[in-house]
């Protein structure tokens, strides 16, 4: 039986072993060639594929290998290094069967994964993600084909989408710090916003294949921070690798996560935007002071389980065009398939020049819950459900703190990791409780 294959957020892993050894991504490709053959042709054109990567070094190899799997089923093209979104964007505006991003978005440069697109640009279904894992259990080994990889440019289509999005914004010449993790956003972000008439102050934007997210980037956010305050920026932003995710600072350098950006552009679209429908789809993760806010301002907030992919399809279910993360995946469905984090810092900065407020204003009227998460290395995994001294402590906590606190216990979708996260509206709740859990699961299986 075949290791698990997909995660929260695709195929993730260590670039060079399962799943991302040259044998096991030769048969990946060969069965999503053979799905894109399946599904049908426009007249004229065979199944096409296109590809894009971050800025690993692993990506070109990676690319090769599933090229050579893909090549005797379909028509194989790749942008290069793009955007997540990037390549969502052209798969569906290009019309092509798949689009196959190879990224480990805020992973180290070690690691990469491969998120598949349909042809309307979506991430794929749960049920079609088992169906590859199941195929490719099966697989056979064949040989390759020879992987003739045409190249397209994707870079002009994707930049004139988001031109086309920001042309309202009425920001002078803003001084815009951007953290580009020396990731896919180090072109393309710096670009954008001169085009758009600010003075971009572009920093970690040299990748070298190895320096991806490297004390940089949306998860690294004390360097915004410090690039905001030296070179005194109006306004800071921070993608991760594969630049599907934005967090924000003020000029002050206070970070604000992907919980105030869905509050201020949940007020903007309130506003300006018909197809808002009241409704917003965030995850477990998102704070307590958020949905208060929302609820106070007549929007109802809805929570799933932490991943882009479904805060996507339970804003598809209900009818949402806005949704996201607290790390900063934010999706605007009315423009957008997937997160985006160049799109999202877009309507970020429309929504500031709509009220005329800056970023700082959005953190002081965003009153959030004090909140802590821990990131626990392990050995093992233990069921979390069936853990009886876990189960019991967690009821406990829930009982004695009400509405007044909360308590998520995860495995991580794309490390060996447990997730603890509390909040609470009194910090000292957090200050007390949290490491009785931290050290119930590290004495059990911690690495």
């Amino acid at each position: 039986m075949i290791r698990q294959l997909f995660g929260t957020d695709g195929i993730r892993g260590r670039a060079g072993e399962f799943p991302l050894d040259e044998a096991t991504l030769i048969k990946l490709g060969q069965v999503i060639g053979s799905l894109a053959a399946a599904a049908g042709s426009k007249p004229g054109h065979g199944a096409r594929i296109v590809l894009g990567r971050d800025t690993r070094q692993s990506g070109a190899m990676i690319e090769k290998h599933l090229a050579s799997g893909m090549a005797r089923k379909a028509e194989v093209f790749s942008v290069g290094v793009i955007p997540t979104p990037g390549l969502a964007y052209l798969t569906r505006d290009l019309g092509f069967h798949f689009g196959i991003m190879i990224s480990a978005s805020h992973n180290p440069f070690s690691d990469n994964g491969i998120k598949i697109f349909n042809g309307r640009g979506e991430k794929i279904s749960a049920g079609l993600e088992k169906k590859i894992s199941a195929r490719l259990a099966a697989a056979r080994k064949t040989p390759p084909g020879k992987p003739a990889i045409g190249r397209i440019d994707g870079y002009a289509g994707y930049m004139d989408f988001l031109l086309a999005n920001g042309r309202e914004l009425k920001c002078g010449k803003a001084r815009i710090s951007i953290d580009c993790a020396n990731g896919a956003a180090s072109s393309i972000a710096p670009a954008l916003f001169r085009c758009l008439g600010m003075d971009p102050l572009p920093s970690h934007h040299h990748p070298d294949g190895r320096n991806i997210n490297v004390g940089c980037g949306s998860i690294n956010p004390q360097a915004l921070q410090r690039v905001v305050l030296d070179k005194k920026a109006d306004l800071g932003m921070s993608f991760d690798g594969d630049a599907d995710r934005v967090i924000f600072a003020d000029h002050e350098g206070k970070i604000l996560t992907g919980d105030h950006a869905l509050y201020v552009m949940a007020e903007y679209l309130r506003r300006c935007e018909p197809q808002f429908n009241g409704r917003v789809v965030g995850t477990v993760m998102a704070n307590l002071g958020l949905e208060k806010a929302l609820a106070d301002a007549g929007i109802e907030f809805q929570r799933t389980d932490v991943g882009d992919s479904r805060v996507y399809r339970r804003m598809k279910r209900i009818g949402s065009i806005l949704g996201g993360e607290p790390s900063g995946h934010i999706i605007l469905r009315h423009r957008q398939t997937t997160g985006d984090g160049l799109l999202a810092a877009l309507f970020f900065m429309k929504a500031l020049d709509f009220f005329g407020w800056s970023a700082g204003d959005v953190r002081r009227r965003l009153c959030l819950f004090p909140q802590q998460t821990v990131n626990i290395p392990i050995r093992r995994k233990k069921n979390l459900a069936r853990w009886q001294a876990l189960a019991q402590a967690e009821k406990e906590f829930a009982v004695r703190h009400g509405r007044q606190a909360r308590l998520l216990i995860r495995y991580s979708g794309t490390e060996p990791l447990v997730r603890v996260m509390m909040e609470a509206r009194d910090a000292g709740v957090i200050k007390n409780r949290l490491p009785f859990f931290t050290a119930l699961i590290q004495n059990e299986i911690g690495a």
